[in-house]
């Protein structure tokens, strides 16, 4: 299940628009864990080697995973 699912059922305002990838809006870093995103067509190669991924499209490969929205 992606991480934005997951984490919905804590806090169902988290920002998201499409789930499909593109738009950007579930961007978030990861800040505990570890995630795969399976696609990525709205950030930049910079922001993933900085720890951001997209929630809708982030499955988590660690036990636990923790993302900041806010960073």
């Amino acid at each position: 299940m992606p991480v934005l699912d997951s984490a919905q059922k804590v806090r169902g305002d988290l920002p998201f628009a499409c789930k499909g990838g593109v738009c950007g809006t579930c961007r978030a870093r990861v800040t505990e864990g570890e995630v795969v995103m399976r696609r990525n067509y709205a950030l930049e190669p910079a922001e993933v080697e900085a720890g951001y991924v997209l929630t809708c499209q982030s499955l988590p490969v660690s036990e636990s995973v923790t993302v900041d929205y806010d960073a």
